[in-house]
C-alpha cells in the first residue's frame, strides 16, 4: 500500500513539473537585433533614412505567436511590449548603426510610388513585415519551437526618388528543448530577425550604395 501511494505521489509530482500551473493570459517576450561577432564599424559616408515598416501580418500589432499544448487547446499568446513593427524597424536602424552608417527617421512611403520627403538622406529603406511568428508546442518532457520571418524591403536613392533594390528577407528556425523557456523564445526570435536583416546588410548591390 505504501509503495502504491508513493508511486501515485511521484506521478502527480511529475505531471505537475511537466505541465505546471503556467501563467494565465499573454506572455511578454522581447527580441532585438544582434550584430554578427567581429563586425567592425566603418566611417559613415551616407545617411540612410529608415521609415517605419508596415505590418502586413493581419494580426494584433503586438502579437508574436503562441505557446500551446499539443494535447489540448490551452495556451498563451506571446506578445511584445509596444508593436512588432517598431521593434523590427529599430532592428534595421541598429544594424546600420553598428556598421557605422548614419541613420535618420523618415516618414513611411508608398513602395510602388517611391519615397517621400527625402531631404537630408542619401538612401531610403522601407518595407513590410509579411510574417513574424513564433510557436512553442509543448508535449511531455519536450517543447518544439518554430520561428518564421519574412520581410519585404525596398531601398531607394533619395535624390532620384528611385527604388534600386527590392528583396524578400526570409528566415525559418526550429528547435527542440525539454521545457518551455522565455529566454529561449527571445533568443530564437532575435536570431531569426537578425539573420533576416543581415540579408539586406550583406546584399552586394545594397552595400555598394553605402560606401
Amino acid at each position: 500500500m505504501k509503495n502504491t501511494k508513493l508511486t501515485l505521489a511521484m506521478a502527480v509530482l511529475v505531471l505537475t513539473l511537466v505541465h505546471g500551473c503556467g501563467p494565465k493570459g499573454p506572455i511578454l517576450v522581447n527580441m532585438s537585433y544582434r550584430a554578427p561577432q567581429g563586425l567592425v564599424a566603418e566611417t559613415p559616408k551616407v545617411v540612410v533614412g529608415v521609415s517605419r515598416l508596415q505590418d502586413g501580418r493581419g494580426t494584433s500589432a503586438s502579437a508574436l505567436g503562441r505557446k500551446s499544448q499539443a494535447s489540448s487547446n490551452e495556451g498563451n499568446d506571446l506578445v511584445v511590449q509596444g508593436t512588432v513593427a517598431d521593434i523590427v524597424t529599430s532592428g534595421f536602424k541598429e544594424a546600420l548603426k553598428r556598421r557605422g552608417i548614419s541613420v535618420k527617421d523618415v516618414p513611411e512611403w508608398d513602395l510602388p510610388g517611391g519615397p517621400a520627403e527625402p531631404e537630408g538622406t542619401d538612401i531610403l529603406v522601407g518595407g513590410e513585415i509579411k510574417t513574424l511568428r513564433v510557436d512553442a508546442v509543448t508535449k511531455t518532457l519536450r517543447v518544439n519551437y518554430k520561428v518564421d520571418v519574412q520581410i519585404r524591403v525596398s531601398a531607394a536613392r533619395a535624390a532620384e526618388k528611385r527604388i534600386f533594390r527590392k528583396l524578400t528577407l526570409n528566415c525559418t528556425m526550429e528547435r527542440e528543448d525539454v521545457k518551455f523557456s522565455e529566454p529561449q523564445v527571445e533568443s530564437l526570435l532575435s536570431e531569426a530577425l537578425s539573420t533576416a536583416i543581415d540579408q539586406l546588410m550583406n546584399d552586394e548591390e545594397f552595400k555598394k550604395t553605402l560606401h
